[in-house]
């Protein structure tokens, strides 16, 4: 049996979006999977989008001609490319399991979810896994929702590979970190943070910050996903997402009840505590490891970073500093296969 990681040649080396693949796909050929590289898509409209199509017909067909029968296939999903063009891929895919391969299907996000593509879409490719990997209970859930009949492991959180680390001590940490993509879209929340708070002490990192809305004096630049964790200054990292101070908000702010941000995973790493919105899918990882604060508003997110005690944060902290050590190991992505290769004897047998 020969195992296979779909990997696509990433556009985006220094691009925070790619980090959590590149360290899924250092990890499996750690341990022996060999990767298989396909085109991506380079979203630039529609002569890229026909020459998408073909290259994946090609690509799949490609490895249509590699596989042999029980050999296993990992797709990290969703396929970096147009999501209505990674569906030419389905067809190479089911004729790949009449001939006995299996595939587990890496979740890291569920586009319908996130308002970028149809329901259908995670649907037609959710039901081909003959095994995924969700984030945590509540996307396990919905892929069963979406029809989903294979076995479901859960990786907990996603872990931020890092050769080493010197973050920014405790005692010289000010402040809220808000690190991610800053555009109205995404974070129109930290426009109203501005508003609202005006005198409040935020270190923003990430692209598309409109200057024009917010405060200059907060917006720290732009790093690569390796150079960040020492970069940050802030005692707390933000999860947050849409357009409101007062709750998480929109397709982004839903897409939180499921979702496991990756940005969590990057402060973690930093030896950084959190503070989360109360209803996201990963509130309850956070407290019960004694690692953040939960919230209902970013005005409680404020009042948590003024109010805690130096003792108290320290502990929190060190407890992070903990836990960020084990994400910048890799030992949930390693966990989790672990899992998927006790039951690889049970796909091997299903029909």
């Amino acid at each position: 049996m020969t195992k296979y990681v779909i990997c696509e040649r990433s556009l985006h080396h220094a691009h925070a979006g790619s980090k959590a693949r590149d360290d899924i796909r250092q990890l499996l050929e750690q341990d022996a999977w060999k990767p298989f590289e396909v085109h991506p898509g380079e979203n630039k409209g529609y002569v890229d989008k026909l020459l998408c199509v073909g290259y994946t017909i090609a690509d799949w067909k490609r490895l249509e001609r590699t596989v042999q029968p029980a050999d296993v296939v990992l797709i990290q999903f969703p396929l970096i490319m147009y999501n209505k063009v990674s569906l030419y891929a389905l067809p190479s895919v089911r004729r790949m399991k009449e001939q006995g391969v299996r595939f587990i299907m890496l979740v890291h996000d569920l586009e319908s979810l996130r308002g970028y593509s149809f329901t259908g879409f995670d649907k037609q490719w959710v039901a081909e896994a003959d095994a995924l990997i969700s984030h945590n209970p509540r996307m396990s859930e919905v892929l069963r929702e979406y029809g989903a009949k294979a076995p479901i492991k859960e990786i907990g959180i996603f872990d931020y590979l890092l050769p080493d680390v010197t973050p920014v001590p405790p005692e010289r940490r000010h402040g809220i970190d808000i690190a991610g993509n800053l555009s109205h879209d995404k974070a129109g929340y930290l426009y109203r943070l501005a508003e609202q708070f005006p005198d409040a002490d935020i270190n923003l990192y990430g692209p598309k910050f409109d200057s024009e809305r917010g405060p200059s004096e907060w917006y720290r630049g732009i790093c690569t996903p390796d150079e960040l964790p020492n970069k940050l200054q802030g005692r707390f990292g933000l999860i947050w997402d849409g357009d409101s101070a007062e709750t998480c908000t929109g397709f982004y702010g839903k897409y939180l009840t499921v979702n496991n941000p990756h940005k969590l995973s990057l402060y973690l790493a930093s030896g950084k505590p959190v503070i989360i919105w109360k209803e996201a899918a990963l509130a309850s990882f956070v407290t019960e490891h004694g690692v953040g604060i939960a919230v209902n508003t970013l005005r409680e997110a404020i009042q948590a970073e003024h109010d805690i005690d130096e003792e108290e944060y320290l502990t929190m902290a060190r407890r992070a500093e903990v836990l960020g050590a084990r994400l910048r190991e890799g030992h949930y992505a390693k966990k989790v296969m672990e899992e998927m290769q006790s039951i690889m004897p049970e796909l091997q047998e299903r029909e």
